[in-house]
This record gives structure tokens, sequence and C-alpha cells, in this order.
């Protein structure tokens, strides 16, 4: 360690001029905007809901969107850096500065991909009577394991949470690493200018390898996640056939989350791009846990939009997870709490099934799913 260590403490020490070609080209009103949404939410919205969460006897989360939103608190302190140094615009900031939050956003992408993946793996793991709902990912607990009937207490994988929890981090910790060390011993391809945001290492070896390793954790995640729609489809088409109410046997609040959040992500991948400029990249969005991934080669690498749209992540997670019923209650206290299940699933009974057919041969009620 003492290796990479010295290699960047001495990058101030070296004049070499930055030789990193402008890309990303913006206006002070970008500038600002691009602060604005990652300094508040970092700031202010995550660590709230945060509290809320974790202090709050009447609201329960899992640890894997614990996970997420401290996820995008890292990412907002990332981009802030300069701002703290007040170095957004004029003269280059110093090298070891520029590398430390270069390292730290080039983290972001694998830390993240590994965490919605674990969101899913988990899903496609647990099975129980009483299933707590971090965020729509989860969802494929809930469908599985009402669909299925299976019990599987999480007391009893204990190794397993904790890896789930820990992975995302091992991932962030190579990644900014790796990061580190090609900086380092590369300084004059390390720069703000290049991305006109924030600073970025020009390398794309690095970047490509972060993107691929990205890629292929997402491709495992959308399948999972399309695998618990057709789930949830059967069981919505076997309701109706047994003449049940769909409105009250199938709460669609959290359906209707998830397609708010693939809205939102269809406008941001029309828009966004990849940490690489060059050539036929992999897209890589997450928004709170809801992972999507394009092919796509990049027509106008010099707009500021990209990342100004990835940007505003937070916020929409803030916006769409953050108005939950449970969580209003608590910020609205005034108004009185009613209990509810919002955020918990309970299923009362195994369903039988009858795995020649698309539906259960019996069941009872389907859950509510109210929301994450």
């Amino acid at each position: 360690m003492s290796g990479p260590l010295n290699m960047i403490g001495n990058i101030t020490a070296i004049d070499e001029a930055s030789t990193s070609v402008n890309i990303v080209h913006g206006t002070h009103s970008q500038l600002v905007a691009f602060l604005f949404l990652n300094i508040w939410p970092a700031h202010f919205g995550i660590p709230a809901l945060l509290a809320i969460i974790l202090f709050s006897k009447k609201i329960q989360r899992h640890g894997t969107f614990i996970n997420l939103c401290v996820t995008f608190f890292i990412v907002g302190i990332s981009s802030s850096l300069l701002a703290y140094a007040g170095k957004t615009t004029g003269p280059e900031p110093s090298k070891m500065l520029c590398l430390l939050q270069a390292s730290l956003l080039y983290g972001f992408p694998p830390m993240t991909s590994v965490a919605a993946f674990m969101l899913v793996f988990q899903a496609s793991s647990y099975r129980n009577a009483i299933v707590t709902l971090p965020i729509y990912l989860q969802m494929f607990l809930v469908v599985r394991a009402s669909y299925y009937g299976r019990e599987m207490l999480e007391r009893d994988h204990v190794l397993r949470f904790w890896m789930m929890l820990i992975s995302p981090y091992v991932a962030f910790f190579v990644a900014v690493l790796a990061t580190a060390i090609i900086g380092a011993g590369s300084p004059r391809h390390v720069s703000r200018n290049r991305r006109f945001f924030y600073c970025s290492v020009e390398s794309l070896p690095l970047t490509n390898t972060l993107t691929v390793f990205a890629a292929i954790v997402l491709f495992a995640t959308v399948f999972l996640e399309a695998w618990a729609m057709v789930f949830l489809y059967k069981r919505y088409h076997a309701l109706k056939n047994q003449g049940a109410k769909a409105r009250s046997s199938l709460d669609l609040s959290m359906p209707i989350r998830i397609l708010a959040f693939g809205f939102y992500l269809a406008i941001a991948l029309r828009f966004g791009s990849s940490i690489s400029p060059h050539g036929p990249v992999f897209l890589l969005f997450d928004l709170t846990g809801f992972i999507s991934l394009s092919l796509l080669s990049i027509k106008a690498p010099g707009s500021p939009v990209p990342d100004i749209m990835i940007a505003t992540a937070a916020t929409v997670l803030l916006l769409i997870f953050g108005t939950q019923r449970d969580i209003m209650g608590v910020i609205c206290f005034w108004r009185g709490h009613r209990p509810s299940i919002q955020g918990r699933l309970v299923v009362s009974k195994p369903i039988e099934m009858d795995y020649n057919k698309s539906s259960p041969s019996q069941g009872p009620e389907w859950p509510r799913f109210a929301a994450v």
C-alpha cells in the first residue's frame, strides 16, 4: 500500500502540464445546476431520509436500501469536492485533489451495479413470511415468495446478508484504488478540463474495464428483473380468472413506482452517456436500484446534458421513495399516524401450486404491495 500512496503523494511535485483535451463544453449556469443537483441530496435530502428510516420505529427498510442511499450520498459528496476547494472554475485544481475526485467517481459504476445485483440476488433467495421491501427490485422477493409459498428466515443467513452489504464497497474500493494508481502513474492525463464538471482520468483501458464489469452485472440484474415481472403478471392473471377484485387483492402502488422509474430512465437513457466518450460503449445508469443498460454510440460527446441528467438521480430517488406514506407520516407527524402495511408483505399461508399450470391451483388473496 505504501507504493501507491507514495505515488499519489508525489503528484503534487510534478510540474507537467495536462495534455487532456476538453470534451464536455458547459456553461456557468449548467455548472451551478450540476453542483446543486449533487449537493442538496447528499447534504440534506438523503441524510434526512436515512435519519427517518433509522430512528423511526414505524418504518422498516432492508439494509440493501440503506446501501442504495449511501451510494448516492457518496457520489454526491464526491461530485462536490471541487466546490469545497473553490476549484470548480479558474485554474486547474491540484493533481492530488483532482485524482481524489476522479478515483471516487470512477468507483461509482462498479459499486452501484453490484449493489443493485445484490438487491435482486436477495430477492431471488429470500422467501420470508413477513418481508420488508427496501426498494422495487425487492419485488422479485415478494412475488416469488408469495407465488411459491416458501419460507426462509433471514436470521438463518447472516453471513450471506453481510456479504451482500459489503460486496458493493469492495467493488468500489478496487475501482478507486485502480484509478488512483493509473492516475498517479500518468498525472498529465488527470484533469478537470476534460469533463468540465468534474475531474477525470484519461485511460480507455480503465474506463472500458469498469463499464464492461458493470455491464455484466447489470445484464444479470435485468434478467432477474424481467423474471419478477413474469411472476407478477401470472399472479395478476390468476386473480382475474378466479374473479378476485384486482384493486383490493393487488395494490399497484409498487408497480406504479417502478413505472415511474422506468419512464424517467427512458428519458435519461435518451441523453445519457458512459465515462468513456469514444466509440460504442455501455451506458450505465442507476436510479434507486433500478438499473438500465443500453449499447449506443455517443453522437454528441461535448454535450453537458448527460452529466446533468445523471446528476438528477438522487433527486428522483428522494421524490419517489421519500414520499411513501409511512415516511410522509413521520414527516407530517401532526396529522397522526394510522397503522398500515407500508413497506411490508404478509403471506398468510403457503400457496399450493400446480407446477404444470401457469397459475396456482388454489390460493389465498394475493398480498397487497403497499410500497417498497
